[in-house]
């Protein structure tokens, strides 16, 4: 037995157990190889995080924007400007004492507008001496420009395009690294579009506009880039800002094996660069995530107003300014984790405000290895924890952990600007629940299937499906409540066996209770038992049935109605076979009243069933049945409580076994025969006919009893109870009762 309970135990558990652990498996491989759409979705988590809780713009942070926005190009034209006001914007600035003037474009081509440029397009049109003197006496505009840089601190862009050249960009700064190569870590771009010449060698540095290598949303923006074909390695425009800003000539680039960093003799990728006294953590890729205000008004400058000297000089002085365009026409414009259409110099802005604030976003180097074995630990925990708890601890379990999932890393990134994965480890911890739960709930059910099974062909539905529900249903005790109990019992059964052999014999009662079955059940009772041709069933247990006493009497009538279809079959076959047919006719006694109902028997074997005086009367007013020839009779309890259907009350009887009188009643019919103005006559008759047999007057009692038969044989209640009460009347006629109290007192049970 031990060993059998054993292994029961070992079966339950072996379901939910690998389900879960094949769920945990799948998972913590998918997070090994750990593909692009993981990181999507992290990106995804991180976005949400920077919209509920951006970084706090600090308007004294030397970093502005002078913008060409709409205003600037209805008051100078459309972009690109002649060179010229591109200088007199770089002579502005530079009187305003802006610390560094970076411009968010490529100048890689002359400026068509220039009147040197087009005083030499005249030369099909007059002699060629003439066309060179003229441009001589005229300044080019893009010398123009040069000039205004060479006063100037200015950083210009480059960018990076498939179809652009392979001349590398002119390199106002030395690089150093620390450790590997950082080379191997960074973006390879195929070419490179880069400043005209005249200009670039009047700049004070050069960095990529660049800011949407990686996805449509701007999140991460290199530092650092490197050309195919091209030595060396090439800026961002926001870190060669910097540099200039702080008159540094280098970058010193720290990968992993340089001294302090641990990479366990793996190249694991770029830590950090430095240039000036700036240091700047980046990823292993030497990207910058970007930790986004959002758009801030606060930033920008109108060009149009630096032109125009409207702009006071503290806006401008000591700042990095970076120039670029907010005009949608123009179409510089690029989604972030906060806000959708930004200006794309913004982002070089906003990369330059962290790194002069030392405020960067960061995911730990051990950031993948912490969430792997956060999720192993826990997940083989849930595993462990899923067939050992009840569901609702379980659920207060899984709760708690995947909570802590997604509150652990808005922690770390609220207080600590760190990144962790809030989407995967909760998820997955979510799946081996979920997993778990519904194998345990598929194998419940299984369960409950068995248990439907195993006792569907001995009890009602009802009890059947709530023991599936509550298996602990399944001990001994009971509940007192209101029932109504019904007893049928088979007539003359004794005489029908003789007809049969036992095979015949079980085939038919197997007909008769089959039907009479069905008939109970479909309206909702309970098979208590069979007790050969007898049957005995329950209404409003074990689920609670409204107007039970009329559901009960449903019931009686149409067994009654059955029968006799069942009769006329049986006739046709007794014909047929040659041998007599003697006529099936059952009683029914119905009572209602308070009883226990629950399970009864032993420890080793019980039955559902029910215990109780109304019980005990119920069998009673069954046999009665026979004495008084009437197929269903009805306790005064029940008849009250079927108000509209057709009855007739009987008699007031002491049963077998009971010390006070009991008002007895036949059930006729339903409503239907209740409506009918033969039903009512007969009502009339019968309490007239019940006074004067309870007063004692027999001779006008049997008078009435006449009176009532004419009146029952037309609703066609063709029974044996007036001959009955005839017959008791006449022997009360001829022996009078000398204590008549109008109680009869049955003789049996």
């Amino acid at each position: 037995m031990r060993r059998q309970n054993l292994l029961h135990r070992i079966d339950m558990l072996r379901s939910p157990l690998l389900v879960a652990l094949i769920v945990l498996a799948g998972a913590l491989l998918l997070r090994s190889i750990d593909p692009a759409a993981l990181t999507r979705l992290r990106d995804f988590a991180f976005d949400s995080y920077q919209r509920l809780a951006p970084r706090v713009y600090s308007p004294t942070t030397p970093v502005r924007i002078v913008d060409i926005d709409e205003a600037a190009l209805a008051e100078f034209g459309q972009w690109p400007w002649p060179r010229t006001i591109v200088a007199r914007l770089i002579d502005r600035l530079t009187e305003m004492n802006a610390s560094v003037i970076a411009f968010d474009a490529v100048f890689a081509e002359p400026d068509r507008s220039s009147i040197r440029r087009m005083v030499r397009d005249l030369v099909a049109y007059t002699d060629p001496e003439t066309v060179q003197k003229l441009a001589a006496a005229l300044q080019d505009n893009d010398q123009v420009m040069a000039d205004a840089e060479a006063q100037s601190r200015v950083v210009l862009g480059f960018g990076f395009d498939l179809k652009g050249g392979q001349r590398a960009p002119r390199k106002f700064h030395g690089i150093a690294f620390a450790g590997d190569d950082p080379s191997q870590f960074l973006p390879l771009q195929a070419g490179i579009v880069k400043p005209l010449d005249i200009l670039e060698a009047a700049a004070k540095g050069s960095g990529s506009v660049n800011t949407d290598i990686e996805s449509v949303v701007v999140r991460r923006v290199p530092m650092l880039f490197r050309v195919a074909g091209l030595e060396g390695l090439f800026p961002a425009l926001s870190l060669e800002a910097l540099r200039v800003a702080q008159d540094a000539n280098a970058y010193v680039v720290k990968s992993s094996g340089a001294s302090g960093e641990f990479a366990f003799g793996q190249r694991t990728g770029i830590v950090a660069i430095k240039t000036g006294n700036l240091e700047i953590p980046t990823d292993a890729h030497g990207r910058v995530t970007l930790y986004d205000t959002g758009h801030q008004d606060a930033r920008f400058v109108s060009a149009r107003s630096v032109l125009a000297g409207e702009v006071p000089a503290d806006r401008i002085e000591g700042n990095v300014v970076f120039v670029g365009t907010s005009a949608i026409g123009l179409k510089d414009l690029r989604n972030t984790p906060v806000q959708d259409a930004v200006p794309g110099v913004e982002v070089h802005a906003q990369l330059a405000e962290q790194m002069i604030e030392q405020k960067f976003l960061a995911r730990p180097d051990f950031a993948d290895g912490a969430e792997f074995l956060y999720l192993a630990a826990i997940g083989l925990l849930f595993v462990w924890l899923l067939p050992r708890l009840s569901a609702s601890r379980m659920a207060v379990v899984a709760l708690l952990f995947i909570a802590i999932g997604i509150l652990v890393p808005w922690f770390a990134y609220s207080r600590y600007q760190l990144l962790f994965d809030p989407i995967y480890p909760p998820v997955t911890l979510a799946a081996i629940y979920i997993a778990g739960s519904v194998t345990a709930f598929m194998r419940t059910e299984r369960e409950r299937a068995d248990i439907r099974n195993a006792f569907g062909l001995y009890l009602s539905p009802d009890i059947v499906e709530q023991l599936a529900r509550n298996p602990r249903l399944l001990q001994l005790g009971g509940e007192q409540r209101e029932i109504t109990v019904m007893f049928t019992d088979v007539r003359g059964f004794t005489t029908i066996a003789e007809q049969f052999d036992p095979h015949g014999l079980t085939r038919f009662m197997n007909r008769f209770l089959t039907p009479m079955t069905d008939l109970i059940l479909g309206r909702r009772g309970t098979i208590d038992k069979y007790m050969g041709d007898a049957i005995m069933a329950f209404w409003n247990a074990p689920l609670p049935v409204p107007g039970h006493a009329a559901h009960a009497c449903d019931a009686a009538l149409a067994m009654q109605a059955r029968l006799r279809e069942l009769n006329d079959e049986w006739r046709v076959e007794a014909a047929t076979e040659g041998r007599r047919h003697i006529a099936v006719t059952i009683g029914v006694g119905l009572n209602t009243g308070p009883a226990s109902v629950g399970n009864f028997g032993s420890e080793q074997r019980f039955t559902y069933s029910c215990l109780g005086d109304a019980v005990n009367l119920a069998a009673r007013l069954e046999s009665q049945c026979k004495a008084y020839g009437v197929g269903i009779i009805v306790g005064a309890t029940t008849q009250a409580q079927i108000d509209g259907y057709a009855t007739v009350e009987l008699d007031h009887v002491m049963v077998k076994g009971k010390t006070e009188p009991e008002r007895i009643f036949a059930l006729l019919g339903g409503t239907d025969l209740a409506e009918q103005a033969g039903y009512r006559t007969l009502g009339e008759r019968q309490a007239r006919f019940l006074e004067a047999y309870r007063a004692g007057r027999f001779v006008e009692a049997l008078e009435l009893a006449r009176a009532c038969r004419t009146a029952a044989g037309g609703i066609d209640w063709q029974q044996g109870y007036y001959a009955m009460m005839e017959e008791r009347i006449n022997a009360y006629l001829l022996d009078p009762p000398s204590d008549w109290t109008g109680v009869h007192v049955a003789s049996e049970k």
